[in-house]
């Protein structure tokens, strides 16, 4: 069980635990065992800085409550119930879990049901991947039961014990793992075990018993890695892409290329709508939610091929998405406006300065989501809206390093002087400020012009109506 390390992978793994010791030391003083466990010992040999650091024991979670106190550490009871508590060293929380044989989870819940055991071999067999299911102690002994460091070294993932049934089983207990599997394929770059893909192609349909949360955090995290555009190829081809976002296999029957950033499109083509789209994906995949843009970006072009049709589906399709997935109300609604096409034509004062208020702190992202899209332009009108787009950046560039500066600002005191003028409230009154934020942007007034100047611009261009709205003044 225990693998051969070579010395300079041994020290840095000692110098990684260096700051544990006094966790070590209590659990060794009160007579168990601690090891850190799973993705933090996969990073360390990949010589990667682990996001977290997680501990396995052989103390049941009362025990391990007992020995913390004991030793002045504080205990936080993150998820005792499943056999976890933390504590913090160095300000940092670190979890430490028991021993499990086995753990499930129940139709669209987020919490596992749990069996304790008492052997660390036990517990890494009921892991996710040969990767996940090693572990070392104090002395940087690594216990590796199932060749993951040797799955490691050869670029391969598949689970412990590796066949199709025990693989159908790994996926059984949570089907989550699936989207796990696709998302380290996507971070790592590694070939999937053909017993995994036919498993996960066979039980691919239970991740619909996964609570919706949970599929968009794992999509989410697989969308951030450099190489999204393979796990999500694999999603596809065990079926499972198209039961998360059925609207995505719409696009796999139309071909047709886009003409431009503005929108429009025409048949033909040699990529399917699907194809394109992961190539756009590949163009930003690990940006944020830049990714998510591009995965939807051509959803609409599959029902109509005129582009502002098409772009007022793919806002429709993908909120739907979106709101399946649990996409908080901030993200549903900053990959919306990332979705946005270019405004036809060259930027115009008025035109770059409206992008600008509609896209406020996404403007820079809304930029470079356009730029992925260049790849799947035709050659003969690529370099041309490259060149547009460029334009276009070079007239919203202050207001990328300055977005408040897009917004108009109207004269203190310019609510209070029309309603009294024009004696107007409500709704009639908000429509008169924006009338005179318009009147800003087309020229026929300035920022800088004072109160005084507002308010007889107002009184020209709008007079009292019977029934006290204000209405366009006659010419």
């Amino acid at each position: 069980m225990q693998a051969r390390l070579d010395e300079s992978v041994r020290v840095r793994i000692l110098n990684a635990l260096a700051s544990f010791g006094r966790l070590f030391d209590a659990y060794e003083s009160s007579g168990f065992q601690l090891y850190a466990v799973g993705g933090c010992v996969r990073d360390w040999l990949l010589a990667r800085k682990p996001k977290d650091v997680d501990f396995a024991t052989d103390a049941l979670p009362g025990q391990t409550r007992e020995i913390l106190r004991s030793c002045g550490m504080k205990v936080i009871p993150v998820g005792e119930a499943f056999g976890t508590c933390a504590t913090i060293i160095g300000h940092r929380n670190y979890e430490i879990t028991t021993f499990r044989v086995k753990e499930s989870y129940t139709r669209g819940s987020r919490h596992p049901v749990v069996c304790y055991g008492h052997d660390l071999s036990q517990d890494l067999e009921r892991r996710d991947l040969t990767i996940n299911a090693m572990a070392v102690d104090r002395q940087a002994t690594l216990f590796d039961p199932f060749d993951g460091y040797r799955d490691l070294m050869d670029g391969r993932l598949r689970v412990p014990r590796s066949s199709y049934e025990r693989s159908a089983e790994i996926f059984g207990d949570d089907p989550l793992r699936i989207l796990r599997l696709a998302r380290f394929c996507a971070r790592l770059g590694f070939s999937i075990d053909p017993d995994a893909t036919r498993a996960g192609r066979d039980r691919g349909g239970t991740v619909l018993e996964v609570s919706h949360e949970r599929w968009f955090a794992e999509l989410d995290g697989l969308l951030s890695e450099s190489g999204a555009v393979t796990g999500l190829k694999w999603l596809d081809e065990i079926g499972v892409l198209g039961l998360l976002m059925p609207e995505l296999m719409l696009m796999k029957q139309v071909r047709c290329v886009c003409t431009s950033l503005s929108g429009g499109a025409v048949p033909g083509g040699d990529l399917s709508l699907f194809e394109q789209a992961f190539e756009r994906v590949g163009a930003i995949a690990g940006k944020g939610k830049l990714p998510w843009s591009g995965l939807f970006s051509l959803l609409g072009y599959g029902v109509s091929m005129h582009g502002e049709w098409a772009g007022h589906v793919t806002q429709l399709l993908a909120h739907g998405i979106m709101g399946r997935l649990k996409f908080s109300n901030a993200n549903r609604e900053h990959v919306l406006r990332l979705l946005s096409a270019l405004p036809p034509g060259e930027p115009a004062p008025k035109s770059a300065r409206l992008a600008a208020m509609a896209l406020g702190q996404d403007l820079g992202l809304w930029l470079e989501a356009l730029a992925s899209r260049l790849v799947t332009l035709p050659a003969d009108v690529r370099s041309a809206e490259h060149a547009r787009l460029e334009s276009w950046r070079l007239s919203l560039a202050p207001y990328v390093s300055d977005p408040e500066r897009a917004n108009v600002v109207l004269p203190g005191g310019l609510s209070a002087r029309l309603g009294d003028v024009l004696g107007v409230r409500g709704k009639t009154l908000g429509l008169c400020l924006r009338q005179c934020q318009e009147a800003v942007l087309n020229g026929e007034l300035q920022e800088s012009d004072g109160l005084g100047v507002f308010v007889a611009w107002a009184q020209k261009h709008f007079e009292a109506c019977p029934a006290g709205d204000a209405c366009p003044a006659s010419e």
